[in-house]
Parts: C-alpha cells; sequence; structure tokens
C-alpha cells in the first residue's frame, strides 16, 4: 500500500513537472518574435534586396530600409504590433530590435538618414523598454504615441500623447505633447501657424491616419480573437498552485476586490510572477480606447497591475496612460466609461501619491463638456492634490476663450490659403 501510495505521489509530481515544461516550451519555442518590413507601394529596398508587396522580410539589427520612387511606402511591423511607416525617398537605420516574448522588455531604436518617418506605438513602454528615433544629433526617446519626424523640413511632430526629446549635443531635454512640433535645428517649439502654413504635410498626415485607423480596426479584432483563446495547462495548474489559482480568477474576470485579497496572500515570489504573467496580457490591451467592447478587460488588468505592482516607474506609466485615455474619452465626447477610469485612479490614490504628475498636462480641462463639469469636479476631488488639478471651472472657462480666439485669429488671418488649399483637393 505504501509503494502503492508512493508511485502515485511520484506521478503527480511527474504530471506537474510535464504540466510546466510543456507551457514553458509553448510560450517560448513556438512563438515568433521577429519584426518585419513590407512594401505597401511601388518600391523599397532592405539592404540591397528589392522589396515585393505581399511578402514581409526579416528585419535585423544594423539592416538599412528605404524607398526610392515617388509615392513608394514601406511599414515596418515592429513584433509587439506598433508601426514604422517610410514615405517615398526615406532611409533608415535599425540600430536595435530587442523585444521579449512576454513584452516585459521591448528596445527598439533606428536612425533616420533621409526625409521622414510616422511610427505609432501602442505598447507600454516602462522600465527598461524604450523606442528611439534618432535623427541629427536629436533623440526622441517614446513610450506610448503617435509621432512624425521629419529630417528635410527639420520638425519632429506629435499627433497623440507625448515625446520626451534630448538634444545629445549639450544633454537638454524637452517634452512636445499632442499636436505640437519642435525644430529639430533650433530644438524650440514651432509657432502653429508657421507649421501649419509651411511645414507640414497634409497628404501625408492623411494617409497615416487612413492607415493607422485600417491598423487599429486589424489589431482590435485580431485582440477579440485572442482573448477568447484558452490554455488547458493553465486550467490543471491551478489545482496544484496558488499562484495560478489566482491568475485562473484574474482570466475568468472574477470579482475584483476577491482577486486582490487573493493576491495579497501570496509571497513576494508569486505576486511577481503574476504580476508579469498580466502585463504580458495588458500590453495586448493597452492600444484599446473606451468605445471598444473589450475596454473593461483593459481596466480589469490594469486595476490588478496597480494593485500589485512592485516598482514605481511601472505605477507611473500606468496613470500616465490612465490620463491619456480620460484625455481621449474627454476630447472625443465618448464618455462611455469615464467615471470608472476616474475611479482607478481614486482607489489607487495612495499609490500614486508620491508620484510627480501634472494632471493638466494629461487632461485637457476645457474640453469638458458644460453638463458633466459638477459631476467631474466632485470625482477629481479625492485626487486635486495629489494631481494639482486646476477644479476651477471659472479660469478653465477663461482658457478655453483663449484657446478659441488664437483658433479664430488664426483661420481669420488664413482664409484664403485654406480656401485654396481645399480647392486643390
Amino acid at each position: 500500500m505504501k509503494n502503492l501510495k508512493n508511485k502515485f505521489i511520484i506521478s503527480i509530481l511527474f504530471l506537474i513537472l510535464l504540466i510546466l515544461w510543456l507551457e514553458s516550451y509553448s510560450f517560448y519555442s513556438i512563438r515568433d518574435t521577429n519584426s518585419y518590413v513590407s512594401l505597401i507601394n511601388w518600391s523599397g529596398f532592405l539592404d540591397t534586396k528589392n522589396l515585393e508587396i505581399k511578402n514581409r522580410q526579416k528585419i535585423k539589427v544594423w539592416n538599412t530600409i528605404k524607398t526610392v520612387w515617388e509615392e513608394s511606402l514601406v511599414v515596418i511591423e515592429w513584433w509587439d504590433n506598433s508601426i514604422t511607416r517610410l514615405w517615398w525617398d526615406t532611409e533608415i537605420v535599425i540600430k536595435e530590435n530587442y523585444i521579449t516574448s512576454d513584452l516585459s522588455k521591448i528596445q527598439i531604436s533606428l536612425n533616420l538618414v533621409r526625409w521622414k518617418t510616422w511610427n505609432n506605438l501602442v505598447s507600454l513602454f516602462w522600465k527598461d523598454s524604450y523606442f528611439k528615433q534618432y535623427v541629427n544629433d536629436i533623440e526622441a526617446w517614446v513610450r506610448w504615441t503617435v509621432f512624425e519626424v521629419n529630417k528635410d523640413k527639420g520638425y519632429i511632430y506629435v499627433e497623440d500623447h507625448e515625446v520626451t526629446l534630448k538634444n545629445n549635443t549639450n544633454n537638454s531635454e524637452i517634452t512636445i505633447w499632442k499636436n505640437k512640433a519642435v525644430s529639430i535645428k533650433t530644438f524650440t517649439l514651432i509657432d502653429l501657424q508657421e507649421f501649419m502654413l509651411n511645414l507640414k504635410d497634409k497628404t501625408w498626415n492623411e494617409i497615416n491616419k487612413k492607415f493607422d485607423k485600417e491598423f487599429l480596426l486589424n489589431l482590435q479584432n485580431w485582440i477579440t480573437n485572442k482573448l477568447s483563446e484558452n490554455n488547458p495547462i493553465n486550467i490543471i495548474l491551478w489545482i496544484f498552485s496558488k499562484k495560478h489559482a489566482v491568475l485562473n480568477a484574474i482570466n475568468s474576470f472574477d470579482n475584483i476586490d476577491k482577486v486582490k485579497t487573493k493576491i495579497s496572500k501570496l509571497n513576494n515570489t508569486d505576486k511577481k510572477y503574476v504580476y508579469d504573467k498580466i502585463f504580458s496580457k495588458y500590453q495586448n490591451l493597452n492600444f484599446l480606447s473606451a468605445e471598444n467592447k473589450d475596454y473593461d478587460k483593459k481596466l480589469y488588468y490594469k486595476e490588478i497591475l496597480l494593485a500589485s505592482s512592485y516598482d514605481e516607474k511601472n505605477t507611473e506609466s500606468l496613470i500616465k496612460n490612465s490620463l491619456y485615455d480620460i484625455n481621449d474619452m474627454v476630447s472625443s465626447n465618448n464618455l462611455s466609461k469615464l467615471k470608472e477610469s476616474l475611479e482607478l485612479l481614486v482607489s489607487n490614490k495612495e499609490k500614486i501619491k508620491n508620484l510627480n504628475i501634472d494632471f493638466n498636462k494629461y487632461v485637457d480641462m476645457t474640453k469638458v463638456p458644460d453638463w458633466l463639469k459638477e459631476s467631474m469636479i466632485e470625482s477629481l476631488k479625492p485626487l486635486q492634490e495629489i494631481f494639482k488639478i486646476n477644479l476651477n471651472f471659472d479660469s478653465i472657462k477663461d482658457l478655453k476663450k483663449k484657446a478659441e480666439w488664437q483658433v479664430n485669429q488664426f483661420l481669420d488671418n488664413n482664409f484664403w490659403w485654406l480656401i485654396e488649399s481645399i480647392k486643390k483637393q
């Protein structure tokens, strides 16, 4: 009887080891973690090799990618799902292309040799992760944004969120925000009117917005299918392991408070394991906006990450990401998930009170509709001191009027130029 019992125990241990090995093998051996370049239109090269439409080519460090003929277009699909587009007569050199299979570390950098690129980054870059683009002595350090670099006309333009620029000649830094541009030569902000009239390439901007719309739609469809997948190995593992039991509860979207309680009972090693696994899942949802049906899952995973975060930099990245989302909701008047997003910040105020984040730089309070102002003020009160929030809507109204006056003045001064531009369309 004793031998039978021992054999049973050994069998169970062997089964657990087999399952763990299968989990590790399936995760690291099957996944393709390469980045690829594709030709969209006309002509492009990977080093000296011609690119062909609908024939992706794997890229490596020190590859040169370029387009040559007018209207040529090439796209790089980084393994984390971010993209970089090159228009005609553009050349770049890949300096770094390191992305772990769980997306915990992303290190991408490239050098713009000639003309211009458009980047749409969808991952949350934190801790040791980064996306850098070099042009002359300027280094664009990016964590989650959409931006254009134009070497020929000498500017870096931020379409969405923010970009930190570093001048490697004198080590000075500047942060540029949504709808702003910086001169590569002078390392200063470019006047809006000057940029709109003489620098911004409207055609290039519209082409990328069109492709970005398709890109995000395809990404959303991919995520919908991915979320429906369920690894049977994990279902078995939760029987034998507390950390896998917690993961199973999270993947089943159990009550958030119950899950937090379960996490609090884990040792630090198991907490980190759960955190890293959930972060890998969250990375695939980071780009989702409030209008997407899976946005609730993004909020759920983010709540888990904030509750179990062991790194202040990671916490800061998650909070900034939340503020970007809130600003997008307010700016687009898509407010269906605003309440939940604000509640997430309030519920984590103790974790973020030591972070030096200026709410007003991330959220444009002038975009808040009149009917929402009172409830918005009430929701933000617990965060007012932490984020240095201006809740005086009278002063916000003054800012809004000033902004509207500047826009109207620009339109008045350039009315006929705009009419002629429209006629040429």
